[in-house]
């Protein structure tokens, strides 16, 4: 999974893919562990693009997307936000998203 800056992910959504976004925090916990794991299904969907976006390195662009904790992960389809959820859920909450688009 890359790790990108809010810029990379402002042109991402400018596009008709669908595009996963993991919020996080070096110091934070259930970010650690649900990195991994994102990084994992990345691979069973080859045709949406799976990014993260330190909140440290980018407060700008967290305030703008109304980041309050993390992690947090939002689904787009074509700049379209999908899903929008708060801490580490489990793999098949996401497949589940990611399998209706």
């Amino acid at each position: 999974m890359e790790n990108v800056t809010g810029e990379v992910v402002e042109q991402l959504l400018n596009g008709d893919q669908v595009v996963l976004v993991d919020y996080f925090a070096k110091w934070c916990g259930p970010c650690k562990s649900l990195m991994p794991r994102l990084s994992e299904l990345q691979s069973e969907y080859p045709n949406a693009k799976f990014v993260s976006v330190d909140v440290d390195e980018n407060i700008d662009h967290a305030m703008k997307m109304g980041i309050r904790s993390v992690p947090t992960v939002m689904i787009y389809k074509g700049g379209e936000l999908v899903d929008r959820s708060s801490g580490a859920n489990s793999d098949t909450f996401y497949k589940n998203i990611l399998n209706n688009l």
